[in-house]
């Protein structure tokens, strides 16, 4: 064995790894997966362990793991998981979609296998008891056990939303104090963040600019959107919550996005947001879609239709709007989702 005491330049880290110092780095920076000592020259340096917990992210990550899913896992739970993706534990499995040139670019989706319906609950009721009892660190854990069980897609699916929802819920009828609500809020935030920042995306992913309008001030259906567009192979730039129209066009533009995604929770009679909207498309290029979803954004059917913009049902409407938006760009096509 290594002596714990003998510490590892950069170099030798990625030769012993077979990570690229560039990703060592950014693995650091992003998802602080090391904490590397420094030399008096302010030289990384790098122990055993660290050399160890980096090779097992590596092996985690070809399996198929998201690296903002498991940065934060022990050593013991990495080698649990490699140990159950050795059994089959999981699958990568990937999209087919054109790029927006129309070379086809394979976009890693990482499924877990599939947890009984009772298992799914059980996260769902542990992750809501620990906004109970304002847990931020039970709920960081149990997201992280639940990310490995699920994979990417189906926990933001069957564990995330639902939650929102749920707290959403509780704090609406008063059975969820605020505290408990800006806990959570800031768990997962945080949680979804590190999923939807890749370390790497194909140098000509199409752009997608994610916030919520001016008036709405709850972001997370936002972020979900974000973590669920950078799954599919977006570039996304996130722009916070209750940006006015000026601001995202102007966002959009500067970015040349082909799609703004924007996420309406409550409430679900606001007369400014229908101008908002309107004012967007007007400022937007002509090229540029609109989606929009949330809980509240049906209210706004008629708002959302009458400017050419797509109403978004859910997270799998969500994937089939945005691989159906990179077919069009890639042939060039407009179809029934343009202005109108």
């Amino acid at each position: 064995m290594s002596d714990p005491a003998v510490k590892h330049s950069i170099r030798t880290v990625a030769q012993q790894t077979g990570l690229s110092p560039h990703v060592i780095r950014a693995w650091e920076k992003r998802y602080q997966t090391v904490r590397p000592a420094r030399s008096e020259g302010r030289q990384r340096l790098y122990s055993a362990a660290d050399i160890e917990r980096l090779t097992l992210l590596r092996r985690a990550t070809e399996a198929g793991f998201s690296i903002g899913t498991i940065a934060s896992l022990s050593v013991d739970s990495l080698r649990s998981l490699l140990s159950g993706s050795d059994r089959g534990f999981a699958s990568v499995e990937h999209s087919r979609e054109f790029s927006p040139v129309g070379g086809g670019i394979g976009v890693p989706f990482v499924v877990g296998s599939a947890p009984a319906a009772e298992e799914t609950l059980g996260f769902l009721e542990g992750a809501f008891q620990a906004v109970l009892r304002t847990d931020a660190a039970g709920l960081e854990g149990l997201l992280e056990r639940a990310s490995v069980a699920m994979g990417q897609m189906r926990l933001l699916a069957e564990l995330i939303v639902p939650l929102v929802e749920r707290i959403g819920d509780g704090w609406l009828r008063g059975e969820v104090k605020v505290s408990q609500e800006h806990v959570a809020t800031s768990v997962l935030r945080t949680f979804l963040g590190n999923i939807a920042r890749p370390i790497a995306l194909h140098p000509r992913a199409p752009v997608m600019v994610v916030t919520t309008p001016s008036g709405q001030v709850h972001e997370l259906g936002a972020i979900i959107v974000a973590a669920a567009s950078t799954g599919l192979g977006w570039r996304v730039v996130y722009g916070g919550a209750c940006l006015p129209a000026e601001e995202i066009a102007g966002m959009a533009t500067e970015q040349g996005a082909k799609a703004v995604g924007l996420s309406v929770v409550h409430p679900t009679g606001d007369p400014s947001l229908a101008l908002e909207l309107k004012l967007l498309r007007r400022l937007l290029p002509a090229s540029t879609r609109i989606l929009v979803g949330g809980r509240a954004s049906a209210a706004y059917r008629s708002e959302i239709e009458s400017i050419g913009a797509v109403l978004v049902g859910g997270l799998d409407d969500l994937r089939d709007q945005l691989n159906r938006l990179r077919g069009e760009s890639a042939h060039g096509s407009h179809g029934p989702l343009g202005r109108g």
